[in-house]
């Protein structure tokens, strides 16, 4: 299927959405997935008018407003906000209208058929888009890299989780999930400032994200820690040692009973990669092992690759190959951007005369 204008590739993140057009080698935008709406209406939306605020504009004006994430855990909550941000993608991100652009979108390993076809549903007959593709983050990763073949580590803000792909399909009875993600961070950073009698009130969550930023992982936790230090400046202008914050939760990928006293709380990075690919066929395993590719938010915390390599490598007793990237936060988008400009690609699209013919049924023939 081809067309006459670059598709645009939106990227569905709990924490951030990227969006940008097939054409490009980078998103034109990304920004919180969240949606504001002022906190005195106190729920009761459509009595009277009101602004509506989408992604980093809510954030910024936290104290007025009442935050909803209409993606959670990879999966779609609220269809009337996450279709706002759609809108807003089109018209004030990337000045297109969406009636004049195919669509490829990406969607959760865990997404379920249902909402694929709600998607289907506000492409098509809400926004007019003319062609739509629904494609798993974890095959887009792939791509990304270009590869078709390997081990997609999703490292997220709501789920970390691991999903072994063969030839473009996801081998979905061998994936993985470690329970320990960015979200996961961000409530053990909020527990341990608060013990140290630090409470930021409203604008915690802003300043939990730019602690986030500073994690690091070290080739060998029991390396002095020294080279390490890492201060973050208060609002107020105060500084503080975040140095220990920022290597333990980092180690916890890797440790993580090393500080939970629930030792089936959490799965180390390591052990869910090797156990997914366990699930797999035994042919299969060599060619995994040969392509894992680090992905989402939290996967270009410094060392955090090589020394996922080097855990592999001690329990599979064989080279691994961790395909590391500064930009791991937008493979899944760069894949899309590959995918859309494949030949081969064209027989995955849905156009509206499809939709407008089959409704639902062509949605589970092409992307169940």
């Amino acid at each position: 299927m081809s067309f006459e204008k670059p598709a645009v590739v939106i990227d569905n993140g709990s924490y951030s959405i990227k969006a940008g057009f097939a054409s490009d080698n980078h998103p034109v935008s990304m920004f919180r997935t969240v949606v504001g709406r002022p906190s005195y209406l106190k729920g009761k939306y459509g009595r009277e008018a009101y602004e509506v605020f989408i992604g980093d504009n809510a954030m910024a004006n936290l104290e007025d407003l009442e935050l909803n994430h209409p993606v959670q855990n990879g999966r779609i909550v609220n269809w009337d906000n996450i279709e706002r941000i759609w809108h807003h993608v089109f018209y004030k991100e990337l000045k297109v209208a969406p009636e004049d652009r195919a669509v490829i979108l990406t969607c959760s390993v865990t997404s379920p058929i249902a909402e694929k076809i709600k998607s289907c549903e506000v492409f098509f007959e809400t926004l007019n888009a003319p062609a739509l593709c629904v494609q798993s983050e974890a095959v887009l990763s792939l791509y990304g890299v270009g590869q078709t073949t390997g081990l997609c580590v999703d490292i997220g803000h709501d789920t970390t989780t691991v999903s072994p792909v063969y030839e473009g399909g996801l081998v979905q009875y061998a994936r993985m999930q470690t329970n320990y993600a960015g979200a996961q961070v961000s409530n053990i950073l909020k527990e341990i400032l608060q013990d140290r009698k630090y409470n930021f009130d409203i604008k915690c969550e802003t300043i939990i994200d730019d602690i986030k930023r500073m994690l690091y992982v070290t080739p060998d936790c029991a390396m002095s820690r020294w080279n390490y230090q890492r201060i973050y400046t208060l609002p107020s202008g105060e500084n503080i040692d975040v140095s220990q914050e920022t290597f333990m939760c980092g180690e916890m990928f890797f440790q993580p009973n090393l500080f939970q006293v629930d030792k089936t709380k959490y799965l180390s990075l390591q052990e869910a990669i090797v156990t997914s690919c366990l699930k797999c066929d035994a042919e299969l395993r060599s060619d995994l092992y040969d392509v894992i590719v680090p992905c989402g938010g939290l996967a270009v915390v410094p060392g955090l690759s090589n020394r996922l390599a080097d855990e592999l490598e001690s329990l599979v007793k064989r080279p691994v190959n961790v395909i590391c990237s500064s930009e791991s936060y937008v493979t899944t988008w760069l894949g899309g951007a590959t995918f859309a400009g494949l030949s081969d690609s064209k027989k995955m699209w849905i156009n509206k005369q499809q939709y407008d013919d089959y409704g639902a049924k062509i949605v589970i023939n092409k992307f169940v």
